[in-house]
């Protein structure tokens, strides 16, 4: 057995308190009744010294109670031995939903089993009613995790998908062999359905390994493709064969503010021109309202205010736009101290607004598609290489069968503390002590 932090022994010199008072504390005198004492010589009266050991039990019970309080603090291991497996096949959940993988598990032969790639490893099972996670694993950080199993190698099963990789890219000091499953051929998955006038835009996604392409498509309400429910708020369409069911979205007008100075009517008007293009690029209306005075305009209403002025900046839950021209600055926008504020760095002209995508960046502060890139996740079927999807190996750790692990004596040692505690209290209030 050994400590993580043997420091916190020195405590266990604690235990003088107890014994100190235990020592000093003198025993209740007893009383003799008698009947007369005229017949009793005097006698010179003796003193017994008071140091002795008073209640040795309970004592005791005090002593391994303080000791039982530092070993918890200075946190005791015991080192056990542990056989190693020698090879651990780890699969993504997401691939098991096809019956040639599982056909592949169940010839594998190994002395341990066979793993899923999620927090903890949990162990695969052949059950038809065993709920397949299609959540898309992080790869690099499960990889992080995998050292702590006992085995000699470990071979992953992975769709390796790019929106697997998040992060840094971690350094390990155990090989891992990763093999690469074809994802198949690319599904068409609907992501929206927009309401337009007497027709419905559905965007789509569609993905393969290589590429994520999104396409927009008008069906006519009065269409066999697609039937409403009864409160019209949703709509059923078949995709790939299988009956899907979509909130209808009501698409509402993007109101925008411009508030301008005279000096800057140059700008409002580059600024109204670019809405009126991502007006058409959306296929949706963008009501934009230019203004010199605000006393009685709730800003809040409209979802970007643009502020070319130099008078105080309103205070407004709104998307603020500030006119704020900065030479040393690399876009014509620049995201400012909150989400919800930006600063236009540069004055507008025909030059500018085309070679620096004006418009693009106009259409970026909008928002449009919030919540697209969640939504698409699931879809996302492009494969990172296997050369880029390895971690850093930094050295190579020959191991032996048998390997050491430790085992925490923390949560035994508490049970012992609560018991020794309760039998103290006990005893000392039997004692009177």
């Amino acid at each position: 057995m050994f400590f993580l932090i043997p420091t916190y022994l020195w405590a266990l010199l604690g235990g003088i308190v107890p014994i100190a008072i235990h020592l000093w504390s003198k025993k209740d005198g007893k009383t003799i009744k008698i009947g007369s004492i005229q017949l009793l010589d005097e006698s010179d009266s003796k003193q017994t010294s008071s140091i002795q050991i008073n209640e040795l039990w309970l004592l005791l019970l005090r002593l391994l109670l303080i000791t039982t309080l530092v070993m918890i603090i200075a946190e005791p291991q015991i080192k056990r031995k542990v056989t190693a497996v020698p090879i651990t096949y780890i699969v993504e959940p997401s691939l098991l939903e096809y019956e040639e993988v599982n056909a592949i598990l169940d010839t594998i032969e190994t002395e341990g089993p066979i793993r899923l790639l999620q927090p903890g490893f949990p162990e695969y099972q052949n059950d038809p009613a065993y709920e397949i996670s299609t959540v898309t694993p992080g790869y690099w950080q499960l990889a992080k995790e995998m050292e702590t199993l006992e085995t000699d190698s470990i071979v992953v099963i992975t769709n390796a998908f790019v929106s697997g990789i998040k992060g840094k890219r971690p350094q390990l000091h155990k090989n891992i062999s990763w093999v690469i499953l074809d994802p198949g051929k690319p599904t068409k998955n609907i992501l929206s359905a927009t309401k337009k006038e007497d027709a419905i835009q559905l965007l789509s996604v569609s993905s393969d390994a290589q590429h994520l392409s999104f396409e927009k498509e008008f069906v006519a309400t009065s269409s066999n493709r697609i039937e409403f429910n009864k409160e019209k708020d949703s709509i059923v369409f078949s995709v790939n064969g299988n009956q899907e069911q979509h909130p209808l979205i009501t698409e509402s007008p993007v109101r925008i503010l411009v508030f301008y100075d005279d000096s800057l009517s140059t700008e409002k008007t580059y600024i109204e021109a670019a809405y009126r293009a991502i007006s058409k690029h959306l296929n949706a209306p963008v009501n934009v309202r230019a203004v010199q005075k605000i006393d009685t305009i709730h800003l809040d209403a409209f979802n970007t205010v643009i502020w070319l002025s130099k008078d105080e900046t309103p205070q407004t839950s709104s998307t603020l736009l500030l006119y704020k021209p900065d030479d040393l600055s690399h876009n014509i926008i620049e995201k400012g101290s909150s989400k919800e504020i930006f600063y236009l760095t540069k004055p507008l002209n025909t030059e500018c607004v085309v070679n620096e995508y004006f418009a693009e960046h106009l259409l970026a502060i909008l928002n449009h598609n919030e919540g697209l890139e969640e939504k698409m996740k699931p879809y996302d079927k492009r494969v990172i290489h296997v050369g880029e999807l390895l971690p850093i190996v930094t050295r190579n750790v020959k191991k032996n069968k048998e390997n050491s692990t430790t085992l925490e004596l923390s949560k035994w040692l508490w049970f012992l503390c609560i018991l020794f505690l309760i039998t103290e209290r006990v005893v000392a209030k039997y004692r009177k002590q």
